[in-house]
């Protein structure tokens, strides 16, 4: 388990004053990130076994969106490790305790050398501590690939800025940029997305639009190669 505090800086809100999906998304994921940082044994295995771990698939489910200058707590705790997937459960709470988003994390363990996936061994539990993952409603990790003609969206070209310490577009990035091309007052309050293909530096991302549901939009983006970098869905959460 790992959790920290901060407020909602200027640069988090967007237009209306509230966090933004790509900085609430960003939070999560440095709060991941510290947490492998913080338990020095894990770290230490995937430093003696070049292997890292990516984001595969994300889902966040939005209570309510904190505004510029409020308090939160963010927490995560991986609740579950099996074949080459860890299973992180991600909150956000506000100064009152009540919570404002939770999502489901699933990472992928990949070497660095060979750029494959790495099968965990039994006793993983040795080096990485599990706690027990708040309650949620999980969907399935894969999102189904749209059937039909999309509507093409304006691409996007990724540039230095947007990489990551990994020389990745960061996970934040796509979410921004999916978003951004969402038709406007579309009200969502789940979000999914599923990883496919790695977007390099210089590369031309284009997007298509699908609407799957009456009440669920879904982009897809593709790399310059016109394979899958990204399916990110954009809902309604049943009550």
């Amino acid at each position: 388990m790992y959790e920290f505090e901060r407020i909602v800086y200027h640069c988090d809100a967007g237009a209306d004053g509230l966090l933004k999906l790509d900085s609430a998304v960003a939070m999560l994921m440095d709060c991941c990130q510290f947490q492998e940082y913080a338990e020095t044994k894990f770290s230490d295995w995937l430093r003696r076994n070049n292997t890292a771990v990516f984001l595969s698939s994300l889902q966040l489910d939005i209570v309510r969106k904190p505004a510029f200058r409020e308090k939160v707590r963010v927490k995560v705790v991986v609740y579950d490790c099996k074949s080459i997937y860890g299973f992180r459960r991600i909150t956000m709470r506000d100064e009152h305790n009540e919570l404002l988003m939770i999502a489901n994390g699933v990472g992928c363990f990949f070497n660095f050398s060979t750029g494959k996936a790495v099968k965990l061994p039994d006793n993983i539990g040795d080096y990485l501590v599990m706690d027990a993952a708040e309650e949620m409603t999980v969907l399935p990790r894969r999102i189904p690939l749209p059937s039909g003609e999309g509507v093409p969206l304006e691409p996007f070209r990724v540039m230095r800025s947007d990489l990551d310490l990994n020389q990745h577009l960061t996970s934040a990035k796509y979410l921004a940029l999916a978003e951004d091309r969402l038709p406007e007052n579309f009200v969502y309050d789940r979000v999914r997305i599923e990883f496919k293909h790695q977007v390099k530096c210089g590369e031309q991302v284009d997007s298509l639009l699908y609407r799957t549901g009456p009440e669920t939009l879904v982009i897809l983006l593709k790399n310059s190669a016109g394979l899958p970098a990204a399916l990110v869905e954009f809902s309604v959460r049943k009550p």
